[in-house]
């Protein structure tokens, strides 16, 4: 067990795995890379080249760039899989933090429902049909988590084993900022109201710590790749499809509500699952003892 009981034992590994302290030019450089990557493809967008329409090509490829960026700016002393967590060191692990994933993106979406009715939001009037909704989730999480790989192998690979030394909070939400800064581009391209913007790049921030955490427990990327496939296909499924317009006012309540159980998931799974199982720095599995 670590022997410092606030940091969750697979956090400890993970810092020591990657030294005793960030290595913030690498950093700077990755974020460069993937950001000058998104602020190209996103131009055309902003100046009229390309439709809208073109937006489910560029994006894929847009996802491709933290990946590459990571490749980039990696040590080359350790396999370029373990170096953006490709490896699985647990499939119990990997189950586990699947679990939690499917759990968290089911639950704060209900409780966002939840809470707009409670609020005195109106009902979806004309949302498609419940079987429809329920056959269309598992082929758009397929799709959107392997667009996700790309992304996830430098935030949460990458990136998160860079930034671990920090302590877990101060790592993922700082892997948020960034995570957020780099969809800048796009929101910009696409005109989003500054509410559109606030509310779209807020829930980025809030959602980052649970993937970490994801990543945390399972010692591996591929976990925060189903979380990130469940952000964009069950959670988008549930709150796009149940509750009707709602106003500003409402709209506000219903983000920040949003916020605070993102992270209070995210603190959750890191007391309920890191204790079971401790993923060493060599990326074996190890009991906790």
């Amino acid at each position: 067990m670590s022997s410092n009981p606030a940091v969750p034992p697979a956090l400890s590994a993970s810092a020591s795995a990657s030294g005793a302290r960030p290595d913030y030019g690498r950093v700077a450089l990755f974020m460069a890379v993937a950001t000058a990557a998104t602020v190209a493809l996103s131009i055309p967008f902003a100046i009229g080249v390309l439709p809208e329409a073109a937006v489910g090509v560029v994006v894929p490829l847009a996802q491709l760039f933290p990946l590459i960026a990571a490749l980039l700016v990696r040590r080359r002393g350790e396999a370029w899989w373990r170096s953006l967590a490709l490896a699985v060191p647990s499939w119990r692990a990997l189950g586990i933090a699947a679990l939690a994933a499917v759990a968290a993106f089911t639950v704060v979406p209900l409780a966002r429902v939840l809470i707009g009715f409670g609020a005195g939001a109106p009902p979806m009037a004309d949302g498609p049909p419940l079987a429809g909704l329920v056959a269309a989730v598992p082929a758009v999480f397929v799709m959107q988590a392997v667009f996700a790989i790309g992304e996830e192998a430098g935030w949460r690979g990458w990136l998160h084993r860079e930034l671990a030394p920090l302590g877990f909070w101060a790592m993922s939400l700082s892997i948020g900022v960034m995570w957020a800064v780099w969809h800048l581009p796009i929101v910009v391209a696409f005109g989003f109201s500054p509410r559109e913007a606030i509310a779209y790049l807020g829930t980025i921030v809030a959602v980052a710590p649970l993937l970490s955490a994801l990543r945390e427990i399972s010692g591996t990327v591929w976990a925060a790749v189903i979380g990130h496939g469940l952000l964009n296909s069950l959670r988008v499924g549930i709150e796009q499809n149940v509750l009707g317009p709602v106003g500003p006012g409402l709209g506000w309540l219903l983000d920040v509500a949003s916020w605070a159980l993102w992270l209070a998931v995210a603190w959750m799974v890191l007391r309920a699952a890191a204790p079971a199982r401790r993923v060493g720095a060599d990326g074996s599995d190890q009991p906790d003892r």
